[in-house]
């Protein structure tokens, strides 16, 4: 993995100038974490800000039964740890790394004021808070309306959201593993095995490894709706 000690791919800061940009890498401390470390714990009381300039992290909570559930996976140029730099209060869920991850750390006190400097920086998160309320409004409907293989179809399209879409197919690089989607969707990995499996057979996906090809987005959306039509 390269050392690229910049924020320049960090979707928050892609509006600042060459300098302010240089200003607040300097401000920041950089790290890297392997395959499976704990970035953060829940409950931890610390407040600084990460920014994932390489890589892929995993959001998780523990339920009271021990069960770990998956909340989001992130990747490079997304970050985490702003609800308590803004709040002050304990870390609300856990962030492990998925693969080799190199990421910018910032000081809650630095992150603040960036946000009161450079209204682009607060417009950003503002709207990246609205996605995560939009995604968890989405899934809690879901959860009670949906049926296990739709949910994990649900999923499917959420992927999808942030996918260049070309001649109605798109590819979905480092897909979340299979127990992550059965995580988010409720379900078990067993499910989600047996809804690609399927969604295989029609042609509508194609898998290599990590990588997804959705071949037929238009048929993938149809499958749902028409799905949905009967729960």
């Amino acid at each position: 993995m390269a050392e690229i000690k910049t924020l320049s791919k960090v979707e928050l800061f892609s509006d600042l100038n060459n300098s302010n940009l240089k200003q607040y890498n300097d401000l920041c401390r950089w790290k890297y974490y392997n395959p499976n470390d704990t970035i953060i714990e829940q409950t931890d009381e610390t407040n600084d800000v990460y920014f994932i300039i390489e890589g892929q992290v995993r959001v998780s909570n523990v339920s009271s039964s021990g069960k770990e559930v998956t909340l989001e996976i992130l990747d490079t140029g997304q970050c985490f740890g702003e609800l308590a730099a803004i709040d002050n209060s304990p870390r609300s869920s856990n962030v492990s790394a998925l693969e080799h991850t190199f990421v910018a750390i910032m000081q809650s006190n630095i992150f603040l004021k960036a946000i009161e400097d450079n209204p682009s920086i607060a417009v950003k998160l503002i709207a990246m808070m609205a996605s995560v309320i939009r995604t968890s409004s989405e899934r809690i409907v879901n959860l009670v309306t949906l049926g296990a293989n739709d949910r994990v179809l649900a999923e499917l399209l959420h992927e999808l959201k942030i996918c260049k879409i070309v001649n109605n197919s798109a590819i979905i690089e480092c897909l979340p593993l299979q127990q992550d989607i059965a995580n988010k969707a409720s379900t078990t990995r067993e499910t989600v095995a047996r809804v690609f499996s399927d969604l295989a057979k029609k042609g509508i996906i194609l898998r290599n490894k990590r990588t997804l090809m959705v071949t037929d987005v238009t048929a993938l959306k149809k499958l749902y709706s028409k799905d949905c039509e009967y729960q």
